[in-house]
């Protein structure tokens, strides 16, 4: 038995490095070497947040904002707060506002800091959603679905003002067109089904204009109260603030932590 697992084993390593091998009297197989997976292919992180959808860019996006209940549960596994660099003053990771999620697990979580979305993304394998290639970008790229993998992801690579089209519907996203305000306030992730693209892969993705605004991995420096980048608009916002292009100048301090912006994250 052990004989054959170590010939497994040199096996293997012969299929990785493809080599002609010898088993025995003059028996001779070659064994191919498996091809090595190209990059922006196979499959997204999973297990801890939202689904993830990978899109031709070659990035993986979570379909959905983290909600309270995917927070809490990441809460209760005790991570430690990471005090270095930019989060240097960031002390708690704890919601301001909206929290505990009560019955409302499946709504976005907000009332979070840039600090504390990159560590539930980081703890999830993930990343904040930045440069499509990996990292962060100059906030001024923030509008070019070449460069950010969130613009990528709301524009379906570039061919949307809205992820639905290029003309406002003030019925398919969760904005702040009712004077009444009745579409004020958040509802569970995913519930306004049309808001989304209608091109596939990107059509995976939801809730990218309005509903909870999202912190973006595009910030001015590495200090605490150095800005960074929100997108997206809110429940909060109108035609203007719900473009996928929104906020040219929307840059608030990373230690900011405010009842309509949550996040979502990325990966390669």
């Amino acid at each position: 038995m052990r004989r054959r697992i170590a010939w497994i084993g040199v096996a293997a390593l012969a299929a990785t490095l493809g080599v002609l091998f010898t088993r025995g009297g003059d028996e001779r197989v070659l064994i191919e070497p498996e091809p090595p997976q190209p990059p922006g292919q196979g499959s997204c992180p999973s297990g801890m947040g939202p689904e993830m959808a990978r899109l031709p860019e070659g990035f993986c996006i979570d379909t959905t904002e983290v909600t309270r209940g995917q927070y809490e549960a990441w809460l209760d596994t005790s991570p430690d707060v990471d005090r270095s660099g930019a989060c240097a003053e960031n002390d708690d990771l704890t919601p301001s506002c909206h929290w505990p999620p009560g019955g409302n697990a499946d709504q976005p979580v907000v009332c979070v800091d840039w600090c504390d979305a990159q560590a539930f993304c980081a703890a999830a394998g993930k990343r904040l959603c930045g440069r499509i290639g990996g990292g962060d970008y100059a906030p001024d790229g923030y509008d070019d679905p070449a460069v950010s993998e969130w613009h990528a992801a709301c524009t379906s690579g570039g061919r949307y003002d809205y992820p639905y089209g290029d003309t406002l519907d003030t019925a398919v996203c969760r904005g702040g067109d009712a004077e009444d305000y009745t579409t004020w306030g958040f509802d569970d992730v995913g519930s306004f089904t049309g808001c989304r693209s209608p091109d596939a892969p990107y059509s995976e993705v939801m809730d990218l204009s309005g509903h909870a605004a999202e912190w973006d991995g595009a910030c001015e420096g590495d200090a605490p109260g150095d800005g960074c980048r929100i997108r997206g608009g809110s429940f909060e916002h109108n035609a203007h603030g719900l473009r996928c292009a929104m906020g040219r100048d929307l840059r608030w301090p990373r230690m900011r932590r405010v009842q309509a912006v949550g996040f979502r994250c990325c990966a390669d």
